[in-house]
């Protein structure tokens, strides 16, 4: 019997640890299994892993749960220790700007050069002036081996390491037709972060990180309502508010929103050239699923507001006694890991 093709990818958040294998093609993906951990709020702060172990155990038993033997392996960086910059060069081929980007990144990344490991994609070759317009990626090394020692030490073989902006993009890709001419803003709500990029006809033309997240309502309900963080993270998984006062939690949501608000409408100045507001925003992550997080956003910004559906041409094994969740539940938090597997297949 001929063996499928099958990879493993690996996304580690902030809260949250997914574990998917993937079967198929790039173009006819299957997911086989999947299964969910969920961090203690000390293991991994501000994008940093600072228990290590704690993080091995949680993707060991992920492994363990799913039966899974194979050692190909998908997985990303994101948090501070990434950098995402269109900039404009001198016009020359891809060979001649494979030697010349590292000069040129030094007037853009705000650390030492030799301490980030680069990458760049021409996305217009002549933008007159004898320049090109070019996106520069880079990511702190101490980061990039990390992530890397990590899968290696739970025996895995690390097949690509992609930056976690790109795999949100990559499944919304997988699962729309791309217009020419339409601005999407895709806005992923992590627990620690919400990343946010701008994509138009395939191109990401802005991708920033910021630490207003479903973090932020945690706090806001605590301040708000006098309880712990255990107590208000559950408030937000089950809507079950229990006895405390409505009108604290309506603060803290209110307060939340408004933070989110703020904080993409200072990266509004940044839209490419030619466009004042998106043509549609598409959000995903767990703060998603917040109730009325996509009509605040739809009535604050003014455009159509969608949740993340990754599985609209994306297709799982709804015979599978291997997926540990509700897919279609939980789509919206997985989407960046089911993006990473297609760059595996």
């Amino acid at each position: 019997m001929f063996r499928k093709n099958a990879i493993l990818a690996i996304d580690v958040g902030s809260s949250l640890i997914k574990v998917i294998l993937v079967e198929g093609t790039s173009k006819k993906p299957v997911m086989a299994k999947c299964n969910i951990s969920t961090l203690p709020s000390h293991a991994i702060v501000d994008g940093e892993i600072m228990d290590r172990e704690t993080v091995l155990d949680s993707i060991r038993s992920n492994l363990e749960i799913l039966e899974i033997s194979e050692k190909q392996t998908v997985s990303c960086v994101s948090g501070r220790d990434v950098i995402v910059k269109k900039i404009k060069m001198p016009k020359m081929n891809k060979t001649e700007a494979t030697e010349q980007i590292k000069w040129e990144a030094e007037q853009y990344i705000p650390y030492e050069i030799e301490d980030i490991s680069l990458d760049f994609e021409i996305l217009n070759p002549d933008t007159g002036e004898d320049s090109m317009e070019v996106l520069l990626v880079g990511a702190k090394r101490n980061a990039v081996d990390e992530r890397l020692h990590l899968l290696r030490d739970l025996d895995l073989e690390p097949v690509v390491l992609d930056i976690a902006a790109f795999s949100l993009q990559n499944i919304y890709e997988f699962n729309h037709t791309v217009k020419t001419g339409e601005l999407i803003g895709l806005f992923h709500i992590g627990f620690q972060y919400t990343t946010m990029s701008f994509v138009e006809s395939n191109i990401n033309h802005f991708t920033r990180e910021v630490p207003t997240a479903v973090n932020t309502l945690v706090q806001a309900i605590q301040r708000e309502a006098g309880i712990d963080g255990e107590r208000a993270l559950d408030i937000i998984k089950t809507g079950e508010k229990g006895d405390i006062d409505q009108y604290a939690y309506q603060n803290a949501m209110e307060s939340f929103q408004d933070d989110l608000g703020i904080a993409i409408e200072r990266v509004l100045p940044y839209l490419p050239e030619g466009f004042e507001n998106f043509n549609q925003i598409v959000i995903s992550g767990g703060g998603s699923l917040i109730p009325g997080m996509p009509e605040f956003l739809e009535k604050r910004f003014g455009t159509t507001v969608e949740v993340l559906d990754p599985f609209i041409n994306f297709a799982y094994d709804r015979e599978s006694s291997f997926i540990n969740i509700n897919a279609e539940t939980m789509g919206p938090i997985i989407a960046p890991a089911l993006g990473l597997s297609l760059r595996g297949l």
